[in-house]
């Protein structure tokens, strides 16, 4: 029995359920974040003189940047997930060492029930996507992640497709060796 095998092979979805997870966590996090702050920093901005200080030169210098690091969420957490799952297919490379053939199952089992969660995941995000209200329009800025979101079942269909095939092909070469 390969014990590497398993445990990388439950690793590898535990990977996978901890990305779309933090995806979800990320994209709701900086939508409320976003609104936050295009609620705040007019505000903020708007001070004028306070005693001796300027607040609304110091909220210029110092929350401005910040607002546009929080702006430039929607773009960056999108291309972090893409790349988390990129690296996550690398990952089932590294993993890969001499499969036995009961294990494909063991996969299969897997994968089945990372599709149920990410099925899952994607249902209560599309309740939050779907909302007419600002945390639905600010998470409709978020295009790349929300569409891996709302199609993560098929995504990582894909990349369970894709990485099964990495992990087992070969078999028959690995065994006579």
């Amino acid at each position: 029995m390969n014990k590497k095998g398993i445990m990388g092979m439950i690793m590898f979805v535990l990977i996978l359920f901890v990305i779309l997870f933090l995806g979800f966590v990320i994209v709701v996090g900086s939508s409320i974040i976003n609104w936050t702050f295009d609620v705040a920093v007019p505000e903020l901005t708007n001070l004028g003189q306070v005693g001796d200080a300027n607040m609304s030169q110091i909220a210029q210098t110092t929350i401005t940047p910040v607002n546009n690091i929080v702006q430039s969420f929607t773009w960056l957490s999108g291309v972090l997930y893409v790349l988390a799952l990129i690296g996550s297919i690398g990952f089932a490379v590294v993993i890969r060492s001499s499969p036995n053939k009961w294990l494909i199952g063991f996969y299969f089992m897997l994968i089945i029930i990372l599709i149920l969660g990410s099925i899952l995941i994607s249902n209560m995000y599309e309740e939050f996507y779907t909302d007419t209200g600002d945390l639905g329009n600010r998470l409709k800025e978020h295009t790349i992640l929300s569409y891996m979101i709302l199609y993560a079942p098929m995504i990582f269909t894909i990349i369970a497709f894709v990485t099964g095939i990495i992990l087992f092909s070969g078999i028959q070469q690995e065994e006579y060796v």
